[in-house]
């Protein structure tokens, strides 16, 4: 097929939105960059992934030759713009075209998904692209645009029953950022179901043969070094940003709990007798808790059902197993919230009207937070600085709004008890 034909297949509606997020994105690119080149500000682009895409450029591996802290689908992917860049900002420039091209899939995506259950697709479609600029600064200035996209895309071929294009995407998602992982229990419980044993065979296959190729060539060159990414934070303590630590943050400014601050694995964490306890128990506690969400997503149908039926319930039980992740976790740093886009949009449009509309101003609230924790936090104070009393209130209050998103997603129809 040729691009042509590829741009006349793309429906109407889709190309609409397509378009008009392109002028938004280009204008709202612009004013970024402008704001980085003239105000000197560091960018993580700029700097730390140049840094790396300039090793791989001269030939050290990942792992091996530097240390690095992303999966291996990560680095291709932080590689790829220094192909095209012979500075700093040139490479940041070429790694936001890279961002805009998967950000655009994401939009025809979502508008394709949504477009099986209103006869306004591309209203939700506006609520991507809404998302999308609001958070533009984690957008373009971190890489997790991409899992998501991917994991975004996977679930789309999925309702399409595209099996095949859903596991590779999934795959690749996963090697990108790990989190994309969460939604294979769910397709393969949701195929299991149906007696779709070979698909959910194939799928798994698919996984395994993706995540091998990824590895093998970084346990050649040195098998000590080539899980550095699944290890780097592993003794780490809670990060600053985590819900858990704004709690823990607040009682040692109140003087109620020993807590400390230190500036390490490139975040701001807390460390303390009860912080560093808790920190050892969050990996089972999430983990826990997502299990128990698989095995409540496999038990909620009692009947096979048409797949226009099931699909509304796959797409937040994957919301809510990202959630879970997120929320009980040592680690929520803001960029997550980049995770969170497409999924608020269709949980707006799976929601009942009320609910859906209270959802958006939940989110928005969320992102307003978000932004003014960058500059009370992070902006007016030095790394591992203890945080001030309104940084804290600013975080905790970021946080609550999140678990109330997480109220809105448990309260959809789709995610009760019924046939499916």
């Amino acid at each position: 097929m040729t691009l042509s034909e590829t741009v006349d297949s793309i429906p109407e509606g889709a190309r609409k939105s397509m378009v008009k997020f392109t002028k938004v994105f280009v204008v709202a690119a612009i004013v970024f960059y402008a704001a980085f080149r003239l105000s000197g500000i560091d960018s993580e682009v700029g700097t730390l992934y140049f840094r790396y895409a300039e090793a791989m450029a001269s030939g050290k591996m990942p792992y091996s030759g530097f240390d690095a802290e992303y999966p291996p689908f990560a680095m291709l992917i932080i590689f790829l713009p220094r192909l095209i860049s012979f500075s700093s900002f040139t490479y940041q420039i070429a790694f936001g075209i890279e961002t805009y091209l998967f950000l655009l899939a994401g939009v025809y995506w979502t508008y394709r998904i949504a477009e099986r259950y209103t006869d306004k697709p591309g209203r939700i479609a506006d609520l991507y692209i809404v998302f999308t600029i609001i958070l533009l600064d984690f957008a373009l200035d971190r890489y997790d645009v991409f899992p998501m996209v991917m994991l975004l895309g996977s679930i789309h071929f999925f309702t399409r029953e595209r099996y095949t294009a859903s596991w590779i995407m999934l795959a690749l998602g996963t090697v990108t950022k790990l989190y994309p992982a969460l939604a294979a229990p769910v397709f393969l419980i949701y195929l299991l179901r149906r007696r779709r044993y070979d698909l959910a065979a194939k799928g798994v296959g698919i996984c395994l043969v993706i995540g091998i190729a990824c590895m093998v060539p970084f346990f050649i060159a040195d098998p000590d070094t080539a899980l550095m990414f699944l290890t780097y934070h592993m003794d780490r303590g809670l990060q600053t940003e985590a819900p858990v630590s704004s709690v823990f943050m607040l009682l040692g400014n109140l003087g109620l709990m020993d807590v400390s601050y230190v500036f390490n694995y490139g975040s701001d964490n807390i460390y303390g007798p009860v912080p560093d306890a808790v920190a050892k128990l969050m990996m089972p506690l999430m983990v826990i808790l997502v299990l128990a969400l698989y095995v409540y997503y496999a038990f909620l149908g009692k009947k096979e059902g048409a797949i226009e039926d099931c699909m509304p319930r796959l797409i937040l039980t994957v919301f809510g197993a990202v959630m879970v992740f997120m929320l009980v976790n040592k680690v929520l740093s803001s960029q997550y919230l980049v995770w969170m886009i497409p999924f608020v949009a269709l949980l707006i449009l799976l929601s009942e009207k009320e609910d859906g509309r209270r959802a958006m101003y939940v989110f928005a609230a969320s992102v307003v937070l978000t932004q003014l924790n960058l500059v009370v936090n992070y902006a007016f104070r030095d790394a591992g600085e203890e945080f001030s009393l309104l940084g804290i209130t600013i975080l905790l209050s970021r946080n609550v709004l999140l678990f109330v998103l997480v109220y809105y997603l448990a309260k959809s129809k789709h995610l009760k008890p019924s046939a499916c």
